[in-house]
């Protein structure tokens, strides 16, 4: 199994994980072989990788994903109903919403925080317009498994993974035409994106059961430690710890995954990107390195090109170099490497 772009897919390639929306309903099953009209469908819901079997890589589901499957998928319809509820102008979440909720978030602190020492792989494969929700489940995962790292207790970790996983709700008050966009926002629309927070916040504080210090992560999530964040432009010791948190999870899922206005971008380039913000002391230097030491530049199931002239496929990740993982070869009859060892090969591009 490893990661391709559609673009570049062949009729008879073979899905290797499923394709689902934001409602559950599979679109396409795994062990689907790929004919014209497959690539075509999923060229036109915007997919643009998915996982390929490959005989000569043998990855589990579980090798590449960070919570399992099922609670994944919950997740996503959970936050789905919740940014539902609030564009029918009810503006609050019913006993019973939050009930769900409480329990959704209590089983990703249990699942997501078991066993964590890297996160070998992040990169969803979602529709488009589904990107909001999959996003604020995927930022639930790292901001707790973050939380872990700094050894937060049971009621910490719960109210930080409540407040990751509503920290955008406020989008649902942002007009569509803005947050759908494809191209730049004019300065207007950017001013009116920017509300979410604000929007997110007045929201929040009005649920019951949503602590004070979740519901800030909504307001507080877009604030930088050098004072250039927004809405208020406050510098680090006025922005929450947990709201930090959620900051670093925020941009590195925004910039692995496709976004409505571009693509993704290659992980080790994103790691690059945040040890920019570490130098410029736009995000927090300790949570960082805390995030960063957990973060691979090439995450099992990419597809990798290599100095000897070949393309091989990350099988695992070496915890003490993680830039030189093992790797399959997709020719040399599926030669493992370990590039940790072999030091005269080297990784000089990703390919998907």
């Amino acid at each position: 199994m490893y990661l391709a772009k559609v673009s570049e897919l062949s009729k008879g390639d073979i899905l290797a994980k499923k394709i689902y929306n934001s409602d559950g309903k599979l679109l396409l099953g795994a062990g689907r072989k790929l004919n014209e009209k497959y690539i075509n469908k999923l060229k036109s819901l915007q997919i643009n990788h998915v996982y390929i079997e490959d005989d000569r890589v043998n990855l589990a589901e579980e090798d590449i994903e960070i919570i399992p499957e099922k609670i994944k998928q919950e997740a996503v319809m959970i936050a789905k109903e919740c940014i539902k509820k609030i564009n029918c102008g009810e503006n609050k979440l019913d006993e019973k919403d939050q009930k769900q909720l409480f329990k959704l978030i209590e089983r990703i602190v249990e699942t997501a925080t078991a066993n964590t020492t890297l996160l070998n792989c992040i990169k969803d494969i979602r529709l488009l317009e589904d990107e909001l929700f999959f996003h604020l489940t995927n930022v639930t995962v790292l901001s707790l498994i973050i939380g872990k790292k700094l050894d937060y207790n049971r009621k910490r970790l719960l109210e930080l993974g409540l407040g990751a996983f509503l920290h955008d709700i406020g989008k649902s008050m942002v007009p569509p035409e803005i947050l759908d966009k494809p191209g730049k926002l004019t300065s207007e629309e950017f001013e009116e994106a920017k509300k979410h927070t604000t929007y997110g916040y007045q929201i929040l504080s009005k649920l019951e059961d949503v602590p004070e210090i979740s519901a800030r992560i909504a307001y507080l999530h877009h604030e930088r430690c050098d004072g250039s964040g927004y809405p208020k432009g406050i510098s680090k010791r006025f922005i929450d710890e947990y709201a930090r948190i959620v900051a670093i999870s925020d941009v590195f899922d925004a910039m692995v995954n496709d976004r409505v206005y571009r693509s993704s971008i290659k992980v080790s380039e994103v790691i690059e990107y945040l040890y920019t913000t570490f130098t410029e002391n736009k995000m927090d230097r300790e949570l960082l390195d805390e995030f960063l030491k957990m973060i691979v530049p090439y995450p099992v199931g990419t597809k990798v090109k290599l100095s000897i002239g070949c393309e091989a496929v990350v099988i695992k990740v070496n915890e003490d170099m993680k830039s030189r993982p093992i790797v399959r070869a997709l020719n040399f009859n599926g030669l493992e490497i370990d590039l940790s060892k072999d030091l005269n090969i080297e990784i000089i591009g990703e390919i998907s």
